[in-house]
């Protein structure tokens, strides 16, 4: 199909509300509340430091693993270190819900 024919078969845009007719019926656009969910201030700095611990701990068994194992190609040791890293956060994440 040709540009020509595509630019001819596309639907028009819709047309803007007019706000004039809005204002003339009396009808007050509905808009939703905004509902922002603020969350607690109670999370305390042992969230964080389990955090960055379960981070800096498999930062560093990759670094040993490698050192210890150096047969074994990194891309392997990667995969396994990230997968107790995603089962740990999937715990943190679980338990401190």
């Amino acid at each position: 199909m040709s540009k020509k024919n595509r630019k001819q078969n596309q639907p028009a845009p819709p047309a803007p509300p007019d706000p004039g007719a809005e204002a003339s019926a009396g009808a007050q656009p509905e808009v939703p509340p905004q509902e922002t969910a603020a969350l607690p201030r109670d999370a305390s700095p042992k969230y964080f430091l389990i955090f960055w611990g379960l981070i800096l701990l498999a930062a560093a068994s990759a670094w040993i693993l490698a050192a210890l194992l150096p047969g074994v190609s990194e891309s392997i040791i990667e995969r396994w270190i990230m997968a107790a890293l995603a089962a740990a956060l999937a715990v943190f994440l679980l338990i401190y819900r």
